[in-house]
């Protein structure tokens, strides 16, 4: 069977909205299922801040460095531990930026977004080819929990557009997007990583063998999605594939388990295309 007969056939199979897109940096293949569809991002969405806040630093308007404190007025649920910390507690852009990235946190999406402004995410998608990917606001999980729209929508294409941008030092500065991959760092790989051979902390690995992710994780009821890029060796040699999965509408209970239908989907995905395009059988 091929590639894309065998990633139609999970995705027939998922009982819910379901989209990919998928690229192949080697050869350039490309394989997508509703790719072009828009599905609310959860906080996928959060990549674009980043990348906002990193084209500000290049601009000269701030350093990664700059002192930013939480404020009690910045509390938010959800995803995260600044919830949890003592107000006033300072911490550098970077800090912040790293802790919205790798582990999801919201009350540092807020705070950066007030920082970056919102109006200058938008511009940023808009003059950078991504007209596809939308930010609509900042965390609101009233607003959310009534339509998941509400946060962040994009297509699959894009997403994996971007985070190829990414990987492939476009749009910003070597030096820059290599800070972007550290951010996201082994994130997902409970999904995009979880049927991989993929060893986190493994150090038995010859580094140029090493199987290594970057990506950015979204959920919300019913609802999840990753856009990564899958990697061997260093991010130089372009021996890597990037993927973005979303999904949406699945009917199932939500339990808030790492086996929900949604993640396993993308594991499930991830997997096919990885045997294709990087494991030991494949053509690349």
């Amino acid at each position: 069977m091929c590639l894309s007969d065998q990633i139609g056939e999970i995705c027939d199979g998922f009982n819910g909205r379901i989209g990919l897109a998928a690229y192949n940096l080697q050869t350039n293949e490309t394989v997508s299922y509703q790719g072009e569809d828009v599905f609310p991002t959860a906080s996928v969405i959060k990549l674009p801040v980043l990348l906002t806040l990193m084209q500000q630093v290049e601009d000269g308007q701030y350093s990664l460095e700059d002192p930013v404190m939480l404020r009690r007025s910045d509390q938010i649920g959800g995803s995260g531990l600044l919830q949890y910390l003592s107000p006033g507690l300072t911490m550098s852009l970077r800090d912040w930026a790293f802790l919205m990235m790798n582990i999801s946190d919201n009350l540092a999406t807020n705070v950066l977004i007030d920082h970056v402004g919102l109006a200058n995410v938008q511009r940023w998608l808009q003059e950078n080819g991504y007209p596809e990917v939308s930010l609509q606001r900042k965390i609101d999980f009233k607003l959310i929990d009534k339509d998941q729209n509400e946060l962040g929508t994009a297509t699959p294409a894009a997403l994996t557009r971007m985070i190829t941008a990414v990987f492939q030092q476009k749009h910003l500065t070597p030096a820059a997007c290599t800070e972007m991959l550290r951010m996201m760092n082994k994130v997902g790989y409970d999904r995009v990583g979880r049927y991989l051979p993929f060893a986190p902390y493994g150090s038995e690995v010859p580094e140029e063998e090493k199987l290594q992710l970057a990506g950015k994780t979204g959920s919300l009821k019913g609802m999840r999605a990753q856009t990564a890029v899958v990697y061997r060796g260093q991010p130089e040699a372009n021996n890597a594939f990037a993927l973005t999965v979303m999904n949406v509408g699945n009917p199932e209970p939500e339990r808030w388990q790492p086996d929900a239908p949604g993640t396993l989907v993308i594991g499930r995905l991830a997997k096919v295309l990885f045997e294709a395009w990087l494991g030991d059988e494949s053509c690349n």
